[in-house]
């Protein structure tokens, strides 16, 4: 839209349709972004997310009945000389409808987060590291071309952190993102999560901060 990037975001819940506006702002002004968004309507829980824009941009967001949510990072990891596999964990991957509900019964977060549909796409992968009967840590990677695959949804029950279990289900998925023949990894990293992928090889491409709109009053 005239030149901003403006994503719809079309995924599962707990069996619950969720779509959502994610409005990807570079080299706009608030005042532009904010013109804009009034012709096109966005969905109601859009958010904004700024790439390296300046702090003196998030008075405007804030006047405009936006608040400051998150500040995350965009990383990338060039798909070669990956660390071992961690032989310690055993990953599993859902290919069956009964493999989607068992993970869905038996999420780390307690969410049902993976549908029948996206079950089915073939550019995405949905992996997990079960122990004990229990599913303790889960992500899932999207083929975007035939370079790029994006990593999203990673968690890991809290309980069974600190084990290198994520660290062990992300080198899984590093390694099976190359035999697909994919050359760079990418993800957005909170702020929390950075030390584990910094230490995988992951760099920084970009600080992202993120504004959604006001719902209820701010004390």
């Amino acid at each position: 839209l005239d030149g901003l990037t403006i994503l719809r975001v079309d995924d599962v819940w707990n069996q619950e349709p969720h779509v959502a506006d994610e409005v990807i702002v570079q080299n706009h002004s608030p005042a532009a972004v904010l013109a804009m968004l009034a012709s096109y309507q966005p969905t109601a829980d859009h958010r904004i997310t700024l790439v390296d824009r300046p702090a003196s941009d998030h008075v405007a967001y804030n006047a405009a009945g936006y608040r400051h949510s998150s500040n995350e990072v965009l990383l990338v990891r060039k798909l070669s000389d990956l660390p071992p596999l961690d032989q310690r964990y055993s990953v599993g991957q859902a290919k069956t409808i009964a493999e989607m509900q068992w993970l869905n019964s038996n999420d780390p977060a307690n969410r049902a987060w993976i549908s029948e549909t996206r079950l089915h796409e073939s550019g995405l992968r949905h992996s997990f590291i079960a122990l004990e009967q229990r599913v303790v840590a889960r992500v899932r990677a999207c083929r975007i071309d035939a370079e790029h695959s994006y990593v999203m949804n990673l968690y890991t029950a809290s309980d069974y952190r600190r084990r290198g279990i994520a660290r062990a289900l992300m080198i899984h998925v590093l390694h099976e993102a190359a035999t697909h023949g994919e050359q760079w990894s990418v993800l957005v990293a909170s702020e929390a999560g950075l030390p584990l992928y910094q230490a995988l090889g992951y760099e920084q491409r970009a600080s992202l901060v993120v504004f959604e709109p006001v719902t209820e009053p701010i004390d």
